[in-house]
């Protein structure tokens, strides 16, 4: 079976320890997957506002699945495609559960990363990526005040005390229903979505629209939030630096992101790309 589509995550995968370059051996090879007919497809947790640098590096991406799979948009014409988000009720519920652990909370909605005014400058970035995805924020007096009724793509949760805070906050959410929980227990940190957003719902919603099935699909990652894809696409490959699960559920493990290991992937599997 041909691969007529890649599906690429982005931190810890495509892009190098920094968080922001594609590697030239990354570009070069999905250039050259582009050139033989596959669909290039980024899948990140990230905003689409914090995808769009990536993929003019590239120059080759034709559609994003962004916030960890809630939206969809074809990024030739800005169309929205899919999406699946939370309500303003599980939305408040949500703040509701963490507001007690104080953490830093930051809402997708629209393609943006709301944040309270004042949030950012008490918690100083502590890695070169919170430098990065700060920039994105747009500050607002009061989350209530700037979503109101809308309905949001995510909740990102960072900051929290502790292990056994993380551990608590994950099984109160948990409880609620109709929610997808990723935790990341190294940096306390949270991402909720809703319950049918993981990144699978953004490529299967993809690949209706574009007639391509989930066996032609090469999906790449390097993390707990990639096993939906992994476990989905007919094939998958980890990135030697991921996370023990999911090495173990990829098809194939290359090397890692810094030593490009997306294009050793890519490469190593170019007579199957492109249209039969």
């Amino acid at each position: 079976m041909s691969i007529r589509m890649i599906a690429v995550d982005l931190d810890g995968t495509l892009l190098a320890r920094d968080g922001a370059t594609v590697p030239e051996e990354n570009i070069r090879a999905l250039r050259r997957a582009a050139e033989k007919g596959a669909e290039i497809v980024l899948a990140s947790g990230r905003s689409l506002v914090m995808m769009e640098d990536a993929a003019a590096q590239l120059g080759c991406v034709g559609y994003a699945v962004s916030s960890q799979g809630a939206a969809v948009t074809d990024l030739r014409t800005g169309r929205r495609l899919a999406e699946r988000g939370l309500t303003p009720e599980q939305r408040r519920a949500v703040i509701a559960v963490l507001a007690p652990y104080d953490p830093l909370i930051e809402v997708y909605c629209d393609n943006r990363i709301y944040v309270e005014r004042g949030e950012l400058e008490r918690r100083p970035p502590v890695s070169d990526f919170d430098l990065l995805r700060f920039r994105y924020d747009d500050r607002v007096d009061s989350l209530e005040g700037a979503l109101g009724e809308r309905t949001v793509e995510k909740v990102d949760v960072d900051f929290l005390p502790d292990a056994a805070a993380l551990e608590d906050v994950q099984v109160k959410l948990e409880a609620m229903g109709g929610l997808y929980v990723v935790t990341y227990p190294v940096h306390l940190h949270i991402e909720v979505s809703h319950a049918g957003a993981a990144k699978r719902f953004g490529l299967e919603a993809l690949c209706a629209h574009l007639g391509i099935g989930a066996e032609e699909v090469l999906a790449l990652g390097d993390s707990n939030n990639d096993l939906d894809m992994f476990a989905w696409a007919g094939c998958s490959v980890a990135m030697g630096n991921g996370s023990a699960l999911a090495r173990q559920a990829a098809d194939m493990v290359t090397a890692s992101n810094d030593q490009g290991g997306v294009a050793k992937a890519v490469e190593a599997l170019m007579d199957r790309i492109g249209t039969e």
